[in-house]
C-alpha cells in the first residue's frame, strides 16, 4: 500500500485554521516575495497554480488565494500522527517523506477484512484527527502501489488485483514510471513510445543501451515487476560528532578546521542514509569545563558538508568566546527527514548533489581522507591520518 497525503502543506494549514478550509491556499511565501510555490491546495490548483511556479505568477492566476510562508513544526507534528495511525495496522511502514509512506500488509491480512478496508479506516481516522485527506494505492509491489495512489487524487483509493499489473499499466503515460524524467521521456517519445505498455514490449537490451542500469530497472517497472521491500525507517532525532583536543587550544584555525571536519563526517552519514537536516548546533567546551551551545535553523534542508560548515562557522563567530583555552568542540544536526522531502527549484542544488556523489565515490574507493576541504588539512599538524579519517582524541568518532 502506498499512501500520499493530498496537497500536504496546504492541507495541514487548513486543518490548523478552519477559516482556510474551502479557500485557495498557497504555501511557499508571501505574495510579494521572491520564491516559488511549495504546495497549493486543490482550490488553488483549480485556478492553474502548480508546485514550482513563481509566487508572483501564482498571485496573477489566483488573486484571492491566501499565501503562507509555512510552518515546518506543524507539518512534522501531523506527520507524527500519520505514522502513529499507520503503525496500528502493520509494523512495516517506510516513510519516504513527511507525507508519503509505503505499508506492507503481507503478514497482517488475516486480521482485516481486506486491504481496501484498511485504507478506508486509515483515511477516516486521519481526516478526523488532522483534517488531511489521503490518496491510497494498493498492489502487490511498490511501483504498482505508488502509481495507483496518484491516479484518483484527491482522496481516492485504487486497488490493482494481483496478476493484473500489466493490464493496469498498459495504457498509462510512460512518464508515470519512476525514473522517467524529462530527458528520458523525450528520448522515448522520439522512438514513438508514449504508453507504458509500449515500453514493456521493448527488448530489455534496448532499454539497457538507452539508459544503462537504470533502463533495466525501468523495463521491469513497466512490466509491473518490483522486488524492492518495504523497509521500516525511523529518522534519527539527532546526529552529532564531537571531539576533545589532545591539548586545550586557543588556535582558532585549528578549532574551525575541526568543526569543518565534523561537518563533513555528519554530511557523509546523512548522504549514506539518504537524509537531510533542517537545523544545526555547535558546542564549545572550555578548559574549566564550562561550555556554550547554540543552534540555528538552516535556510533550507541539506546534507552538504559545505552548507553545514557555513552555518557552523556563523554560529561560532556569533559566540562571545571567553579568553580561555578550548578543550572540546561538537556539531549536531536535527530536524532530520528523508532526502525526498526536499523541494528546492531553480538553483545549483542538482549540481551540488552530483559533486557530492562523485566525492562519495572517491571516498568509497580510496577512503574518507582521499578528498577533503582544504581547511581541514590544518588538522594534520595535530593528528595522525588514516584512510578512513583522522585519529582524533575521541575514539567514538574514529569508529
Amino acid at each position: 500500500m502506498h499512501i500520499d497525503a493530498d496537497a500536504f502543506f496546504a492541507s495541514v494549514e487548513q486543518g490548523f485554521n478552519p477559516k482556510l478550509r474551502g479557500r485557495p491556499v498557497i504555501v511557499g511565501g508571501q505574495e510579494n516575495q521572491r520564491g516559488v510555490v511549495h504546495t497549493a491546495s486543490y482550490e488553488a490548483r483549480a485556478c492553474g497554480v502548480r508546485t514550482g511556479m513563481p509566487l508572483f505568477q501564482a498571485k496573477a492566476l489566483c488573486p484571492q488565494a491566501v499565501f503562507l510562508k509555512g510552518n515546518y513544526e506543524h507539518y512534522r507534528a501531523v506527520s507524527s500522527i500519520l505514522q502513529e495511525v499507520y503503525l496500528k495496522y502493520t509494523p512495516k511502514v517506510e516513510f519516504t517523506s513527511l507525507d508519503d509512506a509505503y505499508l506492507d500488509l503481507t503478514g497482517t491480512m488475516h486480521l482485516y477484512p481486506s486491504a481496501r478496508w484498511v485504507a478506508e479506516q486509515i483515511k477516516k481516522e486521519v481526516w478526523q484527527r488532522v483534517g488531511v485527506s489521503l490518496s491510497v494505492g494498493i498492489g502487490r509491489n511498490k511501483v504498482i502501489a505508488r502509481i495507483a495512489s496518484g491516479l484518483q487524487k484527491p482522496a481516492g483509493i485504487v486497488e490493482v488485483p494481483t496478476g493484473k499489473e500489466r493490464a493496469f499499466l498498459a495504457d498509462l503515460p510512460v512518464d508515470l514510471l519512476p525514473g522517467i524524467g524529462r530527458m528520458a521521456r523525450e528520448k522515448l517519445f522520439d522512438l514513438g513510445i508514449f504508453k507504458i505498455g509500449q515500453l514493456a514490449r521493448l527488448p530489455k537490451d534496448i532499454m539497457e543501451q538507452l539508459f544503462g542500469k537504470n533502463g533495466l530497472k525501468i523495463w521491469h517497472f513497466a512490466r509491473g515487476e518490483d522486488d524492492r521491500t518495504v523497509a521500516p525507517k525511523v529518522f534519527p532525532k539527532q546526529i552529532s560528532r564531537e571531539t576533545s583536543f589532545e591539548e586545550d587550544t586557543t588556535d582558532l584555525t585549528l578549532v574551525l578546521g575541526t568543526l569543518q571536519y565534523l561537518c563533513e563526517r555528519i554530511a557523509k552519514r546523512l548522504r549514506d542514509e539518504q537524509l537531510v537536516c533542517y537545523a544545526l548546533g555547535i558546542k564549545i567546551k572550555y578548559s574549566d569545563f564550562r561550555f556554550h551551545t547554540t543552534t540555528a535553523r538552516l535556510p533550507f534542508a541539506t546534507n552538504h558538508g559545505h552548507e553545514l560548515f557555513k552555518q557552523a562557522r556563523q554560529l561560532f563567530e556569533k559566540l562571545r568566546l571567553r579568553r580561555i583555552r578550548i578543550r572540546h568542540v561538537g556539531v549536531s544536526v536535527s530536524q532530520i527527514e528523508s532526502l525526498n522531502y526536499q523541494r528546492r527549484l531553480f538553483d545549483d542544488h542538482t549540481r551540488q548533489q552530483m559533486l557530492d556523489a562523485v566525492v562519495d565515490e572517491i571516498r568509497a574507493k580510496y577512503g574518507f581522507m582521499a578528498i577533503l576541504p582544504a581547511e581541514t588539512l590544518e588538522l594534520r599538524r595535530k593528528y595522525r591520518m588514516e584512510a578512513n579519517g583522522y585519529i582524533l582524541h575521541n575514539p567514538a568518532l574514529t569508529r
